[in-house]
């Protein structure tokens, strides 16, 4: 099924690097959850436990290193998934957006000729709308850097026209990590991101190429963007004059309470401007997230079936084998109380440790998604830790129960034993 998966999906989006290293990454992880499990088990079996049905149950799932591994790596990864898709979907994505400013301006303007800004400007104030600055933007191509053609391989923002502006103030919310502030004539100030990216330093030179000619400028400030603040930001910033040879447009952005009318009038007052709403577009994003998560949810549940039926298969292809080592405990004595127990205990075990190594993989990778992607403190989520092993045990161990009720019924095991 995995390989008619991965098949399918070369077919669709071909054999990229991205889905090599996703599929890559997802059989890493499950190798990494499967592990995980086995060393819980083998350290439990180290311990000094007084319950036989216990001890024979992690006994048997030892005894069978393959299966056991295949088992847990498979309902840990469901597990784990399933749990990333719900926290991420009711929690993540409120407390990003709940970690905005509330001063985030939700609409920017766009396209602004240099006469037209101080009537936008007029026009605003006279509705009580505070803007940010204006800032002036030209679009040109980064070709060439420390004097070498760029390789638009290295990264996307060299197979694109960047906007880039000037300005003799810096942005509150792009402290200098290096260098110094404003640049001069012929200097340019660049995102730490991007720098790091493009493996370029202080002092390094860059040409760009506009609509009329190339021009070169030397690397001289580095700035820390902050991107979540949703103010305009640009990845280059030169000193005042160093564009003015190139055609340029200007933009800005504001903050303001859902007015219709008052957009409506702006529209007619200067029709060739664009706005873009950013509030909408969030609320957009949000929408299409929660559908993909939905469906992703749908999908991770499936999977979770396929692993239940995948498990069944396994049972009953040992059915046999089972049946000849519960006769082997009767026949030394052993009741079917503890042998009914041994089934429940082996198949909760499973469950149990498989939500465990889930807790663990999603923990990890909430972690990440915190602090590298959203920006904000790590906070462990305990449920997590006290849902899936429950919830692993319990479906599990009700497997445990029907093969105890399958192979205990009436004289099956008798049978079992006069076949042996």
């Amino acid at each position: 099924m995995a390989v008619v998966t991965v098949a399918l999906l070369a077919l669709l989006v071909g054999a990229s690097k991205m889905l090599w290293a996703l599929v890559g990454g997802i059989v890493v992880l499950t190798l990494l959850l499967g592990l995980l499990g086995w060393g819980a088990l083998w350290l439990l079996k180290q311990l000094s436990i007084k319950n036989l049905a216990f001890r024979l149950a992690i006994n048997r799932l030892l005894r069978q290193p393959w299966t056991t591994l295949s088992q847990l790596a498979a309902f840990s990864l469901s597990f784990m998934l399933l749990a990333l898709l719900l926290v991420m979907r009711s929690d993540l994505l409120e407390r990003w957006q709940q970690q905005l400013p509330a001063d985030s301006p939700n609409y920017f303007l766009l396209n602004l000729t240099q006469d037209q800004v101080p009537q936008v400007q007029q026009f605003l104030q006279q509705h009580q709308v505070k803007t940010e600055a204006f800032y002036p933007v030209i679009r040109a191509r980064l070709t060439a850097l420390k004097g070498q053609p760029a390789d638009p391989k290295m990264d996307s923002a060299l197979n694109r026209e960047l906007n880039l502006t000037w300005m003799a103030e810096r942005p509150d919310h792009n402290p200098l990590i290096a260098g110094q502030w404003p640049p001069k004539v012929g200097e340019v100030s660049i995102e730490q991101e991007l720098a790091t990216r493009l493996n370029v330093k202080m002092g390094d030179s860059l040409t760009f190429t506009g609509d009329t000619q190339p021009f070169e400028a030397k690397i001289t400030s580095i700035r820390k963007v902050d991107w979540e603040s949703l103010k305009p930001n640009f990845f280059f910033i030169f000193p005042p004059g160093a564009l003015d040879e190139q055609p340029q447009t200007w933009l800005t952005s504001f903050r303001m309470v859902e007015n219709a009318s008052l957009l409506a009038q702006l529209n007619r007052a200067f029709p060739t401007l664009s706005l873009m709403d950013v509030g909408s577009i969030m609320r957009q994003i949000g929408q299409v997230l929660a559908q993909v998560s939905q469906a992703l949810e749908i999908m991770v549940v499936l999977v979770t079936v396929c692993g239940v039926l995948l498990l069944f298969a396994q049972i009953q292809v040992g059915m046999r084998q089972r049946r000849q080592e519960l006769v082997v405990y009767r026949t030394l004595g052993a009741s079917k109380n503890l042998l009914r127990g041994t089934l429940w205990c082996e198949f909760a075990l499973l469950g149990v440790v498989s939500g465990v190594a889930a807790a663990v993989g999603a923990e990890g990778a909430l972690w990440g998604l915190q602090r590298k992607v959203f920006d904000f403190p790590w906070e462990p989520n305990g449920l997590l830790w006290l849902v899936l092993p429950l919830t692993g045990a319990l479906l599990l161990s009700l497997m445990g129960s029907w093969l105890g009720i399958r192979l205990l019924r009436g004289k099956a095991l008798y049978r079992g034993f006069s076949a042996g």
